[in-house]
This record gives structure tokens, sequence and C-alpha cells, in this order.
């Protein structure tokens, strides 16, 4: 393969793996702008009277999502409650929320903070809870005032809650009697962040993949010359269709390490490492299969 050739290579798997991984920043970025465009509920959030549902049966399902309460009236000071691996709230700083934590709070930068050997505290009914997190896509955001409160026993009868799970209402309503019904999840408060950018998601993903596919069609075509050589030399078909793809393999990988590195550094607090190197991973194997395939393919119709 002449510099030329290798370097067009290079050039495809790169593009095609950095498409793969900024489409998994935006999904990222739109869906933490929703959340915070809906004060953190997405268009499913259901709202129940906190005595129809006990949180803790929700930690004993295969349900991921969050339930919130209002703890003084204003909208701005929740407590929450966290299950299973729930979408990333927005944040620009720190790290999300889990299932285990406890006595911990997501904070905006306008709430003034306490410091304590070297860690910021916020104190509420005589408790303090360790911030972890900054709320907002940027600091000067929509939710600069708010505060969310985790610990066990901080959600309380006396107010309503609002159940935010990945299946809306249908998997709100497996787990309590009442009657439930989106938040406000009318057609009329939906953007085209709920109808427009889903589709510019999988129109996105199809001409990667349908990219890759053309790319491993093309990397294979300037292998194939070298592998019919080397056919014809007598080497055994699985060595040389080895000797052809595993450079690329390990072209492929330093391609694939510097395109997750740059994805890391763009999401930001937004990052989500399984899903980038899932999605800067995923064109660059379809780029190998494929061009593993047509060598394959070449080199069974000069045998016969």
């Amino acid at each position: 393969m002449t510099y030329r050739k290798l370097i067009l290579s290079a050039v495809l798997l790169a593009l095609f793996s950095s498409l793969g991984a900024g489409i998994s920043v935006y999904a990222n970025v739109r869906s933490a702008l929703s959340l915070e465009g809906g004060n953190l509920l997405s268009s499913t959030a259901v709202m129940l009277d906190s005595t129809a549902l006990d949180p803790t049966l929700l930690d004993e399902t295969s349900l991921s999502g969050r339930v919130f309460q209002d703890l003084d009236g204003s909208g701005d000071l929740r407590a929450v409650r966290t299950f299973g691996h729930p979408e990333a709230l927005p944040i620009h700083e720190g790290r999300q929320l889990r299932a285990d934590d406890e006595l911990v709070a997501l904070v905006g930068d306008g709430v003034v903070t306490r410091s304590d050997d070297g860690r910021q505290y916020v104190d509420y009914a005589g408790q303090a809870f360790a911030v972890i997190g900054r709320l907002g896509v940027r600091a000067d955001g929509g939710l600069a005032q708010d505060v969310l409160l985790q610990a066990p026993d901080l959600i309380s009868d006396d107010e309503p809650v609002f159940v935010d799970v990945e299946g809306g209402v249908q998997e709100v309503a497996g787990v309590t009697s009442e009657m439930v019904a989106p938040v406000g999840g009318g057609a009329d408060r939906r953007t085209n962040i709920d109808f427009v950018s889903p589709i510019v998601i999988i129109c996105g993903w199809g001409l990667t993949l349908l990219g890759a596919i053309a790319a491993g069609l093309l990397i294979a075509g300037f292998r194939r010359p070298v592998a019919a050589l080397r056919y014809r030399l007598g080497l055994r078909r699985p060595r040389v269709v080895m000797l052809s793809v595993l450079p690329l393999a390990w072209f492929a990988g330093a391609v694939f390490v510097a395109v997750s590195i740059g994805a890391l550094l763009s999401a930001g607090a937004l990052r989500s490492l399984p899903e980038l190197a899932a999605a800067a991973g995923l064109p660059l194997a379809v780029s190998l299969v494929v061009s593993w395939g047509a060598l394959v393919a070449s080199l069974v119709r000069r045998s016969r």
C-alpha cells in the first residue's frame, strides 16, 4: 500500500469514527438540554401522591430513573432518589448522581456553599451534603439556583413526587395502582429537540455506517493486490487474510484511542466513556469486518 493510500485509509477511518463519536456527544448534549429546559424532568415524567408509591420499591426493579420531591415550595430545592442507570443530568462540572450515593448534592453555580477540608457542602435540616457536581450545561444556565439533595430518608409522605423513569407512564403504572399521566406531556409542550433531533441522530448514524462500509470496501481494494500476490506465492488463505487485516486492525486501534480521547475532552462533564467508546468503535469495527469479508471473498474467487 502506497503512502497516499495509507493516508487516505487513515483519514477515512478517523472521519467515520469521529462522526460516530460526534453523534454520541450531540445526543448527550441534546438530552441534557431537553432535561434542563424541562426543569430536569423528561416529557414522560409523572406526578404521584407520595403515599401511592414507595420509592424504595423502585430499587428492587430493573427500572432506571429518578424520583423528585420539592422541599421548600420554590421548585429550586428538591430531594432526589436515583435508581438504576438513568440518562445523564445536565452538569458542566463534577459527576452524576449514582444510586448508591448518600448525603450528596448537585447545585447550580449561583448557590452559596461552604468549604470544609477542601470540599464544598450545602446544609439542609441539620445535615451536610457534599457537592459532587454543578448543574446546568453552562454555568450561567437556567439551573444556576437549583439544588438537588440525595439522602436515604429525605423524601417524605407530605408532598407529591415526580417520577421520571425510562419507559414513561407504562413503566410507572406497573409499580403503582394510581392512575398516572405525563406531567405536561402534550404535543404542545414538545419542541424540535423531541421531534427533529432523533431524526438527525438516526440519519447521522445511517450515513456514518454507510460511509464505514464504503471505506471498508475501498481499503480492501487497496490491500487486494498484495493479498493476491501472497496467495499466488503459496501462502495459505487464512495467513494471507491475517497479514492483510492485522496491520489495519492495529491502525484502527490507534485511531480509536485518539478519537475517543478527543470525544471525551469535547463532551466535558457530560461524557460517558462506555457510550463514547462504543460510538467511536462501531464504525471502525464495521470497516474492519467489511474489509475482511471483501478480502476473503476475493481469495475464494481466485481459488476457483
